[in-house]
Protein backbone atom coordinates (compact mmCIF):
# COMPACT_ATOMS: atom_id res chain seq x y z
CA UNK A 1 0.00 0.00 0.00
CA UNK A 2 1.24 3.47 -0.78
CA UNK A 3 2.12 6.02 2.40
CA UNK A 4 -0.27 8.60 2.22
CA UNK A 5 -0.05 11.26 4.63
CA UNK A 6 -3.24 11.82 7.03
CA UNK A 7 -3.70 15.13 5.58
CA UNK A 8 -4.00 13.56 2.07
CA UNK A 9 -6.76 11.73 3.24
CA UNK A 10 -8.34 14.19 4.50
CA UNK A 11 -8.15 16.54 1.79
CA UNK A 12 -9.55 13.32 -0.16
CA UNK A 13 -12.64 12.92 1.58
CA UNK A 14 -13.38 16.54 1.59
CA UNK A 15 -12.44 17.06 5.33
CA UNK A 16 -10.10 20.29 5.92
CA UNK A 17 -7.80 18.86 9.11
CA UNK A 18 -3.98 19.80 9.50
CA UNK A 19 -1.96 16.45 9.01
CA UNK A 20 1.60 15.54 8.39
CA UNK A 21 3.13 12.50 6.65
CA UNK A 22 3.06 9.16 9.19
CA UNK A 23 5.82 7.11 8.02
CA UNK A 24 6.90 5.47 11.38
CA UNK A 25 7.54 5.33 14.91
CA UNK A 26 9.21 6.41 17.83
CA UNK A 27 10.51 8.66 20.68
CA UNK A 28 8.62 9.49 23.73
CA UNK A 29 4.66 9.50 24.75
CA UNK A 30 3.58 12.92 24.57
CA UNK A 31 1.53 13.64 27.40
CA UNK A 32 -2.24 14.56 27.34
CA UNK A 33 -3.30 18.67 27.12
CA UNK A 34 -4.15 19.74 30.24
CA UNK A 35 -7.89 20.43 29.26
CA UNK A 36 -9.85 23.56 28.06
CA UNK A 37 -8.50 27.20 28.77
CA UNK A 38 -10.27 29.11 31.34
CA UNK A 39 -12.93 30.31 29.32
CA UNK A 40 -12.90 27.92 26.52
CA UNK A 41 -16.03 26.66 25.35
CA UNK A 42 -16.85 23.38 25.73
CA UNK A 43 -16.94 20.68 22.53
CA UNK A 44 -20.69 19.84 21.83
CA UNK A 45 -21.19 17.56 18.92
CA UNK A 46 -23.70 18.21 16.15
CA UNK A 47 -25.97 15.43 17.60
CA UNK A 48 -26.17 17.44 20.88
CA UNK A 49 -23.08 15.77 22.90
CA UNK A 50 -21.10 17.01 25.35
CA UNK A 51 -17.17 15.46 24.89
CA UNK A 52 -14.87 15.88 27.59
CA UNK A 53 -12.07 18.65 28.60
CA UNK A 54 -9.35 16.64 27.15
CA UNK A 55 -11.23 16.23 23.35
CA UNK A 56 -10.26 17.51 19.95
CA UNK A 57 -12.18 20.35 17.99
CA UNK A 58 -14.87 18.56 16.06
CA UNK A 59 -13.07 19.28 13.04
CA UNK A 60 -10.00 16.73 14.36
CA UNK A 61 -12.81 14.35 15.55
CA UNK A 62 -12.22 11.98 12.63
CA UNK A 63 -11.15 7.63 13.25
CA UNK A 64 -9.78 6.22 10.17
CA UNK A 65 -10.35 2.18 9.79
CA UNK A 66 -9.73 -1.04 8.28
CA UNK A 67 -12.36 -2.30 6.17
CA UNK A 68 -13.01 -4.68 3.58
CA UNK A 69 -15.49 -3.89 0.19
CA UNK A 70 -18.84 -5.31 0.63
CA UNK A 71 -21.35 -6.65 -1.88
CA UNK A 72 -24.25 -4.35 -0.78
CA UNK A 73 -24.99 -2.35 2.62
CA UNK A 74 -28.25 -4.40 3.32
CA UNK A 75 -27.61 -5.14 6.88
CA UNK A 76 -30.37 -7.11 8.14
CA UNK A 77 -30.61 -9.17 4.68
CA UNK A 78 -26.59 -10.39 5.20
CA UNK A 79 -24.00 -9.37 8.14
CA UNK A 80 -21.26 -10.48 6.20
CA UNK A 81 -22.04 -9.09 2.52
CA UNK A 82 -22.64 -5.69 4.28
CA UNK A 83 -19.96 -5.40 6.94
CA UNK A 84 -18.92 -1.95 6.80
CA UNK A 85 -22.06 -0.57 7.81
CA UNK A 86 -22.86 -2.76 10.96
CA UNK A 87 -22.99 -0.37 14.27
CA UNK A 88 -22.08 2.93 12.39
CA UNK A 89 -25.22 2.32 10.08
CA UNK A 90 -27.43 1.01 11.50
CA UNK A 91 -29.05 0.27 14.79
CA UNK A 92 -30.81 -2.87 16.56
CA UNK A 93 -33.50 -2.22 19.64
CA UNK A 94 -30.73 -2.91 22.78
CA UNK A 95 -27.25 -2.97 22.60
CA UNK A 96 -24.98 -4.13 25.21
CA UNK A 97 -22.60 -2.13 27.91
CA UNK A 98 -19.14 -2.66 28.03
CA UNK A 99 -20.09 -5.34 30.97
CA UNK A 100 -22.11 -7.08 28.55
CA UNK A 101 -26.14 -5.87 29.98
CA UNK A 102 -28.76 -5.24 27.98
CA UNK A 103 -29.29 -1.43 27.14
CA UNK A 104 -31.45 0.70 25.12
CA UNK A 105 -30.67 1.17 21.88
CA UNK A 106 -33.19 2.05 19.41
CA UNK A 107 -35.88 1.06 21.78
CA UNK A 108 -35.99 3.17 24.78
CA UNK A 109 -37.89 0.26 26.81
CA UNK A 110 -38.91 -3.55 26.67
CA UNK A 111 -40.74 -5.99 28.25
CA UNK A 112 -42.09 -9.39 28.11
CA UNK A 113 -46.28 -10.03 27.61
CA UNK A 114 -47.78 -13.17 29.17
CA UNK A 115 -46.05 -15.95 30.09
CA UNK A 116 -42.80 -14.55 28.01
CA UNK A 117 -45.30 -15.32 25.16
CA UNK A 118 -44.14 -12.09 23.52
CA UNK A 119 -42.26 -9.11 24.15
CA UNK A 120 -42.92 -5.66 23.29
CA UNK A 121 -40.32 -2.64 21.99
CA UNK A 122 -40.84 0.15 22.08
CA UNK A 123 -38.69 3.16 19.84
CA UNK A 124 -37.76 6.02 20.97
CA UNK A 125 -39.97 8.88 20.08
CA UNK A 126 -39.08 11.25 17.21
CA UNK A 127 -36.28 8.35 15.80
CA UNK A 128 -35.84 8.94 12.07
CA UNK A 129 -33.73 7.47 9.19
CA UNK A 130 -30.91 9.60 7.81
CA UNK A 131 -33.11 11.06 5.25
CA UNK A 132 -35.54 12.73 7.61
CA UNK A 133 -38.09 9.71 7.35
CA UNK A 134 -39.59 8.56 10.48
CA UNK A 135 -38.78 4.72 11.67
CA UNK A 136 -41.65 3.28 12.83
CA UNK A 137 -43.08 -0.05 13.90
CA UNK A 138 -44.00 -0.52 10.32
CA UNK A 139 -40.58 -0.98 9.36
CA UNK A 140 -39.70 -3.53 11.57
CA UNK A 141 -42.41 -5.73 10.67
CA UNK A 142 -40.91 -5.15 6.65
CA UNK A 143 -38.00 -5.55 8.25
CA UNK A 144 -38.43 -9.33 9.32
CA UNK A 145 -40.50 -10.45 6.35
CA UNK A 146 -37.43 -9.05 4.18
CA UNK A 147 -34.88 -10.66 5.68
CA UNK A 148 -36.65 -14.05 5.42
CA UNK A 149 -37.68 -13.29 2.20
CA UNK A 150 -37.20 -16.72 0.40
CA UNK A 151 -36.44 -14.63 -2.65
CA UNK A 152 -33.08 -13.10 -1.42
CA UNK A 153 -30.04 -14.38 -0.26
CA UNK A 154 -29.39 -14.40 3.49
CA UNK A 155 -28.04 -16.85 4.38
CA UNK A 156 -28.30 -16.39 8.41
CA UNK A 157 -32.63 -15.85 8.71
CA UNK A 158 -32.01 -19.16 10.97
CA UNK A 159 -30.48 -16.49 13.66
CA UNK A 160 -34.31 -15.42 13.84
CA UNK A 161 -35.93 -18.88 13.55
CA UNK A 162 -37.27 -18.72 17.43
CA UNK A 163 -39.56 -15.87 16.13
CA UNK A 164 -43.18 -17.10 15.13
CA UNK A 165 -43.09 -18.01 10.92
CA UNK A 166 -40.08 -16.93 10.15
CA UNK A 167 -38.52 -20.17 9.11
CA UNK A 168 -41.62 -21.46 7.49
CA UNK A 169 -41.29 -18.14 5.64
CA UNK A 170 -38.06 -18.78 4.58
CA UNK A 171 -38.44 -22.16 3.90
CA UNK A 172 -41.36 -21.73 1.38
CA UNK A 173 -44.32 -23.03 3.45
CA UNK A 174 -45.97 -19.69 5.27
CA UNK A 175 -46.74 -16.51 4.64
CA UNK A 176 -45.05 -13.11 4.92
CA UNK A 177 -48.35 -12.21 7.14
CA UNK A 178 -47.88 -14.97 9.32
CA UNK A 179 -44.76 -13.75 10.93
CA UNK A 180 -44.85 -13.04 14.66
CA UNK A 181 -43.62 -9.54 14.60
CA UNK A 182 -46.70 -6.85 14.54
CA UNK A 183 -46.78 -2.93 14.87
CA UNK A 184 -49.10 -2.22 18.25
CA UNK A 185 -48.84 1.20 17.55
CA UNK A 186 -46.61 3.71 15.15
CA UNK A 187 -43.55 3.13 18.11
CA UNK A 188 -44.54 -0.30 19.40
CA UNK A 189 -43.12 -3.66 18.20
CA UNK A 190 -44.29 -6.66 19.35
CA UNK A 191 -42.22 -9.96 18.56
CA UNK A 192 -43.81 -13.47 19.11
CA UNK A 193 -41.71 -17.02 19.98
CA UNK A 194 -42.13 -19.76 17.30
CA UNK A 195 -43.26 -21.96 20.45
CA UNK A 196 -44.17 -19.79 23.26
CA UNK A 197 -42.43 -18.37 25.65
CA UNK A 198 -38.88 -17.26 23.90
CA UNK A 199 -37.05 -15.51 26.66
CA UNK A 200 -33.77 -14.76 24.66
CA UNK A 201 -35.28 -12.56 22.36
CA UNK A 202 -34.37 -9.24 23.74
CA UNK A 203 -30.85 -10.87 23.91
CA UNK A 204 -31.39 -11.64 20.07
CA UNK A 205 -32.34 -7.96 19.65
CA UNK A 206 -29.02 -6.62 20.63
CA UNK A 207 -27.36 -8.94 17.67
CA UNK A 208 -25.37 -5.98 15.68
CA UNK A 209 -27.32 -7.40 12.45
CA UNK A 210 -31.17 -6.76 13.83
CA UNK A 211 -31.51 -3.58 12.57
CA UNK A 212 -34.48 -2.18 10.69
CA UNK A 213 -34.82 -2.34 6.98
CA UNK A 214 -36.08 1.30 5.35
CA UNK A 215 -39.42 0.26 4.25
CA UNK A 216 -39.76 3.28 2.08
CA UNK A 217 -36.77 2.19 0.52
CA UNK A 218 -36.45 -1.31 0.51
CA UNK A 219 -39.71 -2.45 -0.77
CA UNK A 220 -39.64 -1.07 -4.43
CA UNK A 221 -36.29 -2.39 -4.41
CA UNK A 222 -35.71 -5.19 -1.99
CA UNK A 223 -32.41 -6.37 -3.49
CA UNK A 224 -30.51 -3.40 -4.80
CA UNK A 225 -31.65 -0.66 -2.55
CA UNK A 226 -28.90 -0.59 -0.43
CA UNK A 227 -26.21 -1.01 -3.48
CA UNK A 228 -25.01 2.77 -3.67
CA UNK A 229 -24.33 5.45 -1.38
CA UNK A 230 -26.95 7.41 -2.75
CA UNK A 231 -29.80 5.20 -2.28
CA UNK A 232 -28.19 4.10 1.84
CA UNK A 233 -30.37 5.40 4.33
CA UNK A 234 -28.70 4.49 7.70
CA UNK A 235 -30.62 4.01 11.21
CA UNK A 236 -27.50 4.44 13.28
CA UNK A 237 -25.88 7.08 14.98
CA UNK A 238 -23.36 7.68 11.07
CA UNK A 239 -24.52 8.69 8.13
CA UNK A 240 -22.66 7.25 4.36
CA UNK A 241 -21.64 10.27 2.54
CA UNK A 242 -19.34 8.11 -0.18
CA UNK A 243 -18.68 4.41 -1.63
CA UNK A 244 -15.49 4.90 -3.85
CA UNK A 245 -15.43 1.06 -4.58
CA UNK A 246 -12.23 -0.92 -3.60
CA UNK A 247 -11.29 2.16 -2.04
CA UNK A 248 -12.52 3.31 0.58
CA UNK A 249 -15.98 4.92 2.45
CA UNK A 250 -16.53 8.36 4.06
CA UNK A 251 -19.13 8.62 6.72
CA UNK A 252 -20.26 11.85 9.18
CA UNK A 253 -22.79 11.91 12.05
CA UNK A 254 -26.59 11.12 11.30
CA UNK A 255 -28.08 14.41 11.89
CA UNK A 256 -31.45 12.87 12.48
CA UNK A 257 -29.82 10.40 15.34
CA UNK A 258 -31.18 11.46 18.70
CA UNK A 259 -30.77 7.99 20.28
CA UNK A 260 -28.61 7.33 23.37
CA UNK A 261 -25.31 6.30 21.31
CA UNK A 262 -24.08 9.63 20.29
CA UNK A 263 -20.22 9.35 18.40
CA UNK A 264 -17.50 11.42 19.58
CA UNK A 265 -16.04 10.58 16.17
CA UNK A 266 -17.72 12.90 13.88
CA UNK A 267 -16.35 11.82 10.50
CA UNK A 268 -15.42 7.93 9.61
CA UNK A 269 -13.00 7.12 7.22
CA UNK A 270 -13.08 3.38 6.17
CA UNK A 271 -9.89 2.67 4.10
CA UNK A 272 -10.91 -0.89 2.15
CA UNK A 273 -8.38 -3.14 1.00
CA UNK A 274 -5.66 -4.66 3.32
CA UNK A 275 -1.93 -4.61 1.85
CA UNK A 276 -0.74 -8.26 1.08
CA UNK A 277 0.76 -8.44 4.88
CA UNK A 278 -2.56 -7.18 6.56
CA UNK A 279 -2.80 -3.97 8.28
CA UNK A 280 -0.32 -3.80 11.08
CA UNK A 281 2.15 -1.50 8.89
CA UNK A 282 -0.72 0.88 8.32
CA UNK A 283 -1.59 0.82 11.91
CA UNK A 284 2.56 1.67 12.63
CA UNK A 285 1.95 4.24 9.77
CA UNK A 286 -0.64 6.02 11.41
CA UNK A 287 -3.00 5.15 7.96
CA UNK A 288 -5.65 3.51 10.17
CA UNK A 289 -6.22 4.73 14.05
CA UNK A 290 -6.77 0.88 15.64
CA UNK A 291 -6.42 -2.74 15.07
CA UNK A 292 -9.01 -5.07 16.62
CA UNK A 293 -7.62 -8.02 16.22
CA UNK A 294 -3.75 -8.56 16.45
CA UNK A 295 -2.57 -11.61 14.88
CA UNK A 296 0.19 -13.81 16.26
CA UNK A 297 3.18 -12.06 15.00
CA UNK A 298 1.83 -8.76 15.32
CA UNK A 299 1.41 -9.19 18.43
CA UNK A 300 4.70 -10.80 18.90
CA UNK A 301 5.70 -7.71 17.99
CA UNK A 302 4.03 -5.49 20.10
CA UNK A 303 4.89 -7.25 22.92
CA UNK A 304 8.73 -6.88 21.89
CA UNK A 305 8.80 -3.14 21.56
CA UNK A 306 9.10 -1.21 24.73
CA UNK A 307 6.53 1.63 23.38
CA UNK A 308 4.78 -0.17 21.43
CA UNK A 309 3.37 -2.59 23.96
CA UNK A 310 2.30 0.17 26.28
CA UNK A 311 -0.66 0.53 23.73
CA UNK A 312 -1.60 -3.59 24.05
CA UNK A 313 -5.17 -4.08 25.74
CA UNK A 314 -6.21 -7.38 25.81
CA UNK A 315 -9.41 -9.50 26.53
CA UNK A 316 -11.13 -13.10 26.74
CA UNK A 317 -13.00 -13.06 23.74
CA UNK A 318 -16.05 -15.13 23.16
CA UNK A 319 -15.22 -17.30 20.36
CA UNK A 320 -14.44 -21.11 19.99
CA UNK A 321 -12.18 -23.59 17.77
CA UNK A 322 -13.31 -26.82 17.70
CA UNK A 323 -13.08 -30.11 15.41
CA UNK A 324 -16.47 -31.38 13.86
CA UNK A 325 -16.42 -35.02 13.45
CA UNK A 326 -19.41 -36.54 10.97
CA UNK A 327 -20.67 -38.55 13.88
CA UNK A 328 -23.18 -40.19 11.88
CA UNK A 329 -21.07 -42.91 9.95
CA UNK A 330 -17.75 -44.70 10.47
CA UNK A 331 -15.61 -44.21 11.18
CA UNK A 332 -16.29 -41.15 13.39
CA UNK A 333 -19.43 -42.85 14.79
CA UNK A 334 -17.15 -44.78 17.43
CA UNK A 335 -17.74 -42.78 20.48
CA UNK A 336 -14.35 -44.34 21.39
CA UNK A 337 -12.65 -42.99 18.65
CA UNK A 338 -13.51 -39.46 19.13
CA UNK A 339 -12.84 -39.62 23.18
CA UNK A 340 -9.27 -40.87 21.79
CA UNK A 341 -8.63 -37.88 19.73
CA UNK A 342 -10.01 -35.46 22.30
CA UNK A 343 -7.28 -36.59 25.11
CA UNK A 344 -4.66 -37.31 22.85
CA UNK A 345 -3.77 -32.87 22.19
CA UNK A 346 -2.29 -30.74 24.42
CA UNK A 347 -3.72 -27.61 23.60
CA UNK A 348 -1.47 -25.14 26.06
CA UNK A 349 1.68 -25.54 24.21
CA UNK A 350 -0.11 -24.60 21.32
CA UNK A 351 -1.76 -21.65 22.64
CA UNK A 352 1.23 -20.04 24.38
CA UNK A 353 4.08 -21.32 21.87
CA UNK A 354 2.25 -21.68 18.63
CA UNK A 355 -0.12 -19.25 19.10
CA UNK A 356 1.99 -16.82 21.06
CA UNK A 357 -1.18 -16.44 23.74
CA UNK A 358 -3.97 -15.22 21.15
CA UNK A 359 -6.18 -17.62 22.41
CA UNK A 360 -6.60 -20.08 26.17
CA UNK A 361 -6.87 -23.69 25.98
CA UNK A 362 -10.76 -24.83 26.14
CA UNK A 363 -12.72 -27.66 26.49
CA UNK A 364 -16.23 -26.79 26.11
CA UNK A 365 -18.19 -25.19 23.30
CA UNK A 366 -18.90 -21.68 25.72
CA UNK A 367 -16.00 -19.84 26.47
CA UNK A 368 -15.24 -18.47 29.92
CA UNK A 369 -17.76 -15.33 31.35
CA UNK A 370 -20.34 -16.31 28.84
CA UNK A 371 -23.70 -17.25 30.46
CA UNK A 372 -24.18 -21.02 31.51
CA UNK A 373 -20.27 -22.03 31.01
CA UNK A 374 -19.10 -24.66 33.02
CA UNK A 375 -15.82 -25.15 34.11
CA UNK A 376 -16.23 -28.30 35.59
CA UNK A 377 -16.42 -29.94 32.17
CA UNK A 378 -12.85 -29.26 31.53
CA UNK A 379 -11.41 -32.50 32.53
CA UNK A 380 -13.86 -34.38 30.68
CA UNK A 381 -11.58 -33.64 27.05
CA UNK A 382 -8.46 -32.94 28.82
CA UNK A 383 -4.89 -34.34 27.38
CA UNK A 384 -4.20 -37.52 28.51
CA UNK A 385 -2.29 -39.74 26.52
CA UNK A 386 -2.38 -42.77 27.84
CA UNK A 387 -6.63 -42.59 27.95
CA UNK A 388 -5.93 -41.79 24.58
CA UNK A 389 -4.51 -45.04 23.94
CA UNK A 390 -6.17 -47.26 25.30
CA UNK A 391 -9.75 -46.04 24.03
CA UNK A 392 -8.25 -46.29 20.81
CA UNK A 393 -7.19 -50.18 21.19
CA UNK A 394 -10.63 -50.21 22.42
CA UNK A 395 -11.83 -49.00 19.61
CA UNK A 396 -9.66 -51.76 17.45
CA UNK A 397 -7.11 -50.03 16.47
CA UNK A 398 -4.22 -50.98 18.96
CA UNK A 399 -1.03 -48.58 18.70
CA UNK A 400 -3.05 -47.00 15.37
CA UNK A 401 -3.16 -50.28 14.21
CA UNK A 402 -6.13 -52.27 13.20
CA UNK A 403 -6.19 -55.99 13.42
CA UNK A 404 -4.66 -56.64 9.71
CA UNK A 405 -1.56 -54.62 10.78
CA UNK A 406 -2.35 -51.56 8.60
CA UNK A 407 -2.00 -47.82 9.82
CA UNK A 408 -5.30 -46.06 10.91
CA UNK A 409 -5.83 -42.83 8.56
CA UNK A 410 -8.33 -40.27 9.09
CA UNK A 411 -8.87 -37.82 6.48
CA UNK A 412 -8.80 -33.84 7.94
CA UNK A 413 -9.98 -31.14 5.47
CA UNK A 414 -8.70 -27.60 6.43
CA UNK A 415 -9.81 -24.36 4.72
CA UNK A 416 -7.01 -22.67 3.39
CA UNK A 417 -3.67 -23.55 5.22
CA UNK A 418 -4.47 -23.69 8.92
CA UNK A 419 -1.69 -23.88 11.33
CA UNK A 420 -3.96 -25.25 14.18
CA UNK A 421 -4.99 -28.44 11.94
CA UNK A 422 -0.68 -29.17 11.49
CA UNK A 423 -0.17 -29.01 15.26
CA UNK A 424 -3.27 -31.13 15.72
CA UNK A 425 -2.14 -33.72 12.67
CA UNK A 426 1.41 -33.66 14.38
CA UNK A 427 -0.36 -34.20 17.76
CA UNK A 428 -2.22 -37.74 16.66
CA UNK A 429 0.71 -39.22 14.77
CA UNK A 430 3.16 -38.68 17.38
CA UNK A 431 0.61 -39.56 20.52
CA UNK A 432 -1.72 -42.46 18.94
CA UNK A 433 0.54 -43.65 15.86
CA UNK A 434 -1.84 -43.11 13.05
CA UNK A 435 -1.56 -41.06 10.12
CA UNK A 436 -3.89 -37.82 9.07
CA UNK A 437 -4.36 -36.98 5.49
CA UNK A 438 -4.45 -33.23 5.68
CA UNK A 439 -6.84 -31.68 2.78
CA UNK A 440 -6.39 -28.41 1.96
CA UNK A 441 -9.71 -27.06 0.77
CA UNK A 442 -10.14 -23.55 -1.65
CA UNK A 443 -12.67 -21.53 1.05
CA UNK A 444 -15.89 -21.39 -1.38
CA UNK A 445 -15.55 -25.48 -1.80
CA UNK A 446 -15.22 -26.06 1.91
CA UNK A 447 -18.13 -24.12 2.69
CA UNK A 448 -19.90 -25.90 0.39
CA UNK A 449 -18.94 -29.00 1.45
CA UNK A 450 -19.26 -28.08 4.82
CA UNK A 451 -23.14 -27.06 4.40
CA UNK A 452 -23.34 -31.22 2.66
CA UNK A 453 -22.23 -32.65 5.53
CA UNK A 454 -19.26 -34.25 2.94
CA UNK A 455 -15.85 -33.57 5.53
CA UNK A 456 -15.97 -36.08 7.65
CA UNK A 457 -13.21 -34.03 10.04
CA UNK A 458 -13.09 -30.39 9.96
CA UNK A 459 -12.10 -27.66 12.11
CA UNK A 460 -14.84 -25.53 12.90
CA UNK A 461 -14.61 -21.88 14.23
CA UNK A 462 -17.69 -19.38 15.88
CA UNK A 463 -17.48 -16.22 17.71
CA UNK A 464 -21.11 -15.35 19.27
CA UNK A 465 -23.82 -13.17 17.42
CA UNK A 466 -25.86 -12.31 20.50
CA UNK A 467 -24.78 -12.99 24.31
CA UNK A 468 -26.89 -16.37 25.44
CA UNK A 469 -26.49 -20.10 24.80
CA UNK A 470 -29.20 -20.05 22.64
CA UNK A 471 -27.07 -18.55 19.64
CA UNK A 472 -23.75 -20.90 20.61
CA UNK A 473 -25.21 -24.22 21.60
CA UNK A 474 -28.84 -24.29 20.10
CA UNK A 475 -28.45 -22.30 16.72
CA UNK A 476 -25.21 -24.03 16.33
CA UNK A 477 -25.88 -27.87 17.42
CA UNK A 478 -29.27 -28.57 17.79
CA UNK A 479 -30.43 -31.10 15.14
CA UNK A 480 -32.58 -30.06 12.48
CA UNK A 481 -33.44 -33.51 11.03
CA UNK A 482 -31.84 -37.19 11.02
CA UNK A 483 -28.68 -35.71 9.88
CA UNK A 484 -27.96 -33.27 12.55
CA UNK A 485 -27.44 -29.73 12.82
CA UNK A 486 -27.19 -27.67 9.35
CA UNK A 487 -23.21 -27.01 10.38
CA UNK A 488 -22.81 -30.18 12.25
CA UNK A 489 -23.11 -34.25 11.20
CA UNK A 490 -24.15 -34.95 14.70
CA UNK A 491 -27.39 -35.77 16.84
CA UNK A 492 -28.35 -36.38 20.31
CA UNK A 493 -31.88 -36.94 21.20
CA UNK A 494 -31.64 -35.63 25.17
CA UNK A 495 -29.64 -33.03 23.75
CA UNK A 496 -32.24 -31.36 21.30
CA UNK A 497 -35.09 -32.02 24.09
CA UNK A 498 -32.72 -29.87 26.75
CA UNK A 499 -31.85 -27.07 24.49
CA UNK A 500 -35.18 -26.91 23.05
CA UNK A 501 -37.01 -26.70 27.02
CA UNK A 502 -34.33 -24.36 27.84
CA UNK A 503 -35.37 -21.88 24.82
CA UNK A 504 -38.79 -21.75 25.97
CA UNK A 505 -38.03 -21.68 29.98
CA UNK A 506 -38.67 -18.18 31.61
CA UNK A 507 -37.19 -18.73 34.79
CA UNK A 508 -33.46 -17.76 34.27
CA UNK A 509 -31.70 -19.69 36.79
CA UNK A 510 -33.53 -22.32 35.45
CA UNK A 511 -32.78 -22.09 32.22
CA UNK A 512 -28.99 -22.02 32.78
CA UNK A 513 -29.09 -25.18 33.96
CA UNK A 514 -30.81 -26.76 31.53
CA UNK A 515 -28.26 -25.61 28.99
CA UNK A 516 -25.51 -26.43 31.22
CA UNK A 517 -26.81 -30.11 31.25
CA UNK A 518 -26.95 -30.27 27.67
CA UNK A 519 -23.53 -29.01 27.08
CA UNK A 520 -22.35 -31.53 28.96
CA UNK A 521 -23.94 -34.30 26.90
CA UNK A 522 -22.16 -32.19 23.98
CA UNK A 523 -18.75 -32.83 25.62
CA UNK A 524 -19.00 -36.04 26.76
CA UNK A 525 -20.34 -37.39 23.53
CA UNK A 526 -17.44 -35.05 21.48
CA UNK A 527 -20.37 -33.80 18.77
CA UNK A 528 -17.12 -31.37 19.04
CA UNK A 529 -13.70 -31.67 19.95
CA UNK A 530 -12.94 -28.16 21.83
CA UNK A 531 -9.75 -27.00 21.09
CA UNK A 532 -9.32 -22.68 22.09
CA UNK A 533 -11.34 -20.14 23.01
CA UNK A 534 -9.94 -16.44 21.92
CA UNK A 535 -7.98 -14.24 23.52
CA UNK A 536 -8.24 -10.54 21.74
CA UNK A 537 -5.53 -8.35 21.81
CA UNK A 538 -5.75 -4.99 20.12
CA UNK A 539 -3.79 -1.63 19.81
CA UNK A 540 -4.53 1.81 19.28
CA UNK A 541 -2.39 5.19 20.02
CA UNK A 542 -3.91 7.01 23.35
CA UNK A 543 -5.07 9.89 21.47
CA UNK A 544 -7.93 7.73 20.69
CA UNK A 545 -9.57 7.21 24.14
CA UNK A 546 -12.84 7.68 25.77
CA UNK A 547 -13.58 4.10 26.53
CA UNK A 548 -14.66 2.93 29.69
CA UNK A 549 -13.52 0.22 31.70
CA UNK A 550 -15.07 -3.01 32.32
CA UNK A 551 -16.09 -2.99 36.01
CA UNK A 552 -13.10 -5.13 36.57
CA UNK A 553 -10.82 -2.17 35.09
CA UNK A 554 -10.10 -3.43 32.04
CA UNK A 555 -9.92 -0.64 29.43
CA UNK A 556 -10.75 -2.74 25.81
CA UNK A 557 -12.05 -2.26 22.75
CA UNK A 558 -14.93 -4.70 22.20
CA UNK A 559 -16.20 -3.97 18.71
CA UNK A 560 -19.44 -5.68 19.37
CA UNK A 561 -21.14 -3.04 21.98
CA UNK A 562 -20.99 0.48 22.54
CA UNK A 563 -17.22 1.03 22.78
CA UNK A 564 -17.56 2.82 19.59
CA UNK A 565 -19.83 5.25 20.28
CA UNK A 566 -17.59 5.86 23.42
CA UNK A 567 -14.19 6.54 21.52
CA UNK A 568 -13.30 10.11 20.91
CA UNK A 569 -10.10 12.04 19.67
CA UNK A 570 -7.59 13.83 22.37
CA UNK A 571 -6.43 17.02 22.07
CA UNK A 572 -2.80 16.27 21.76
CA UNK A 573 -3.12 14.49 18.62
CA UNK A 574 -1.18 16.87 16.68
CA UNK A 575 1.62 16.16 19.20
CA UNK A 576 1.01 12.71 18.38
CA UNK A 577 1.28 13.18 14.73
CA UNK A 578 4.43 15.10 14.48
CA UNK A 579 6.15 12.50 16.02
CA UNK A 580 5.72 10.45 12.77
CA UNK A 581 6.12 13.89 10.22
CA UNK A 582 8.65 13.38 7.41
Amino acid sequence: MKKISRRELLKLGGVAIAGNTLIGCGGTIPKPSAGLDVGQAPVVTSQGRILPPDAARLEKQVLFEAASEPRHLDIARDIYGAGVAINWGGEPLLRRDIDQNLVPAMAESWQAGKNGEYWDFVIRENARWSDGVPITADDWVFTFRHLSSPTLDNAWTSFYYDIKGIQNYKEGRGRAQDIGVHAVDKRTVRIYGEHGAIPHIPAMMAYQAAVPTPRHKAEKDPEHWADTADNFVSSGPMRLLKWEHNQRFEWDANPYYNGPHKPGIQRLIQLVGAPSVGWFNSWLNKEIDYIAILQPQELAEVVNDNELSQYLHSYNNFQSDYLSFDCLRPLFDDLRIRQALSHAIDRTPFCEKVMLKTCVPGFSMLPPGFPAHNPELKTIQDFDVEKARSLLAEAGFPNGMDANGNQLVLPLFSNGRDVALEYVKDQWERYLNISINLQILEGAVWGARRSRHEMPLYRGQYEYDYLDPANMLTQLWRSSGKNGSPRHAWRNVRFDELVTEASREIDDPKRMDLYRRAERILVEDVGGLFLTHQVTNQVWYPYLTGFEPQKDGNIVFRYLDISRFQMYIRNDVDDWRDRWSA
